[in-house]
């Protein structure tokens, strides 16, 4: 079983998103997914129109003494099941004061039933019930918008998994890094990415999240872009990274799911190296995902399906990106010229379409 944590100590950067659609696809990718909401403010599962759960059938249950996991019931949604939050977290974080605390979570999955994948979606603070999804998982996706207080909240949410990996879960992978709501007609936005490119390598994902109407709108009816938009760009963003998040969780092993439920790799979809390879650092000129995903953004205020071509300005990109500085800072110019942008591309809608069919076998 593969536990991973999305964590980023600045809130507004779509991590609860971001949690809610990587369980979706790697659910219709054919694997066992839970996702447990650790915030007690319970966005995520509002989000996906689960009412207040009654105690016993909600994350409270982790904290409890007597409780074992295998006798709490999920929420069932399509692609995942959900482990609900509970308004009561916040009456349960007054005794969790003793340093041993941070430990409930990671006991309590030993009574899991059988998962491929455990999801912690986490507040965006250091809490006690972060720090128990950290010391519980060994992988970390940061989702983080390129943009300075975001970029602040993920660098010191990299300190924080570095302190818990040496103090508490020696197995606790360094963090991934997720760009969100990426808007390639902001310079600020090449220019962040850059920086954290530069600085952390390969712990920068390929895959990008732009932004789209999709995500945006609201629907608190348990589904997921996949289901009420599965050929939009979220739905395509979405599917790429938990493409290639599967190569970091399940290194060597990706082949297995993709012959019994045809995911986007088995589509003849490229898979990204695997985690154990040795690779380059990836970068907006070296990085093929994410160079065709930035010039495939367009103004977020018009429908996606309104796109028009413009002139490729790829060489443009590459020189401002490389012009930014080595230190996270305010840059002078927001936004560039919005000529930096194509209509979006049909032949990569196979990845969804991949994303359906394993849906319709797994029903």
């Amino acid at each position: 079983m593969i536990s991973l944590a999305v964590c980023n100590h600045k809130g507004g950067t779509g991590k609860t998103t971001t949690a809610v659609h990587l369980a979706a696809a790697l659910g219709l990718s054919g694997y066992q997914v839970l996702v447990i909401d650790l915030d007690p403010q319970g966005f995520l599962t509002r989000m996906l129109g689960v009412d207040e759960p009654p105690e016993d059938a909600s994350a409270r249950m982790l904290f409890q003494y007597d409780t074992s996991l295998d006798q709490v019931e999920m929420q069932s949604l399509p692609g995942f099941d959900l482990l609900p939050s509970s308004s009561t977290l916040t009456k349960v974080m007054r005794r969790l004061n003793k340093p041993t605390d941070v430990l409930w979570t990671r006991e309590a999955l030993d009574d899991l039933p059988e998962y491929d994948v455990v999801l912690f979606d986490t507040a965006a603070a250091v809490t006690v019930f972060s720090l128990n999804a950290l010391v519980a998982s060994r992988y970390v996706i940061v989702p983080v918008t390129p943009e300075y207080q975001p970029v602040v909240g993920a660098e010191q949410t990299h300190r924080t998994v570095a302190m818990v990996r040496d103090k508490l879960n020696p197995d606790l992978e360094a963090p991934l890094f997720l760009f969100t709501q990426v808007d390639a007609r902001k310079r600020n936005h090449h220019q962040y990415r850059h920086y954290l490119r530069k600085h952390y390598g390969d712990r920068v994902m390929e895959s990008v999240i732009r932004t789209s109407a999709s995500l945006s709108t609201s629907h608190s009816d348990g589904t997921t872009v996949f289901e009420h938009d599965p050929y939009s760009r979220g739905a395509r963003d979405y599917a790429n990274a938990a493409d290639e998040l599967l190569t970091y969780l399940f290194p060597g092993d990706v082949s297995e799911p993709e012959d019994d439920a045809g995911s986007a790799s088995a589509q003849g979809e490229p898979v990204t190296q695997s985690a154990t390879d040795e690779r380059p650092a990836p970068t907006p000129s070296t990085t093929v995902s994410s160079e065709e995903q930035r010039h495939e953004d367009s103004d977020p205020s018009s429908t996606e399906d309104q796109d028009t071509a413009t002139t490729d300005t790829s060489s443009r990109t590459e020189e401002q990106d490389t012009a930014t500085s080595d230190a996270p800072s305010r840059p002078d110019e927001q936004d560039a010229s919005s000529t930096d942008t194509s209509s979006d591309e049909p032949a990569s809608l196979s990845i969804v379409e991949a994303l359906r069919a394993a849906r319709s076998v797994g029903s």
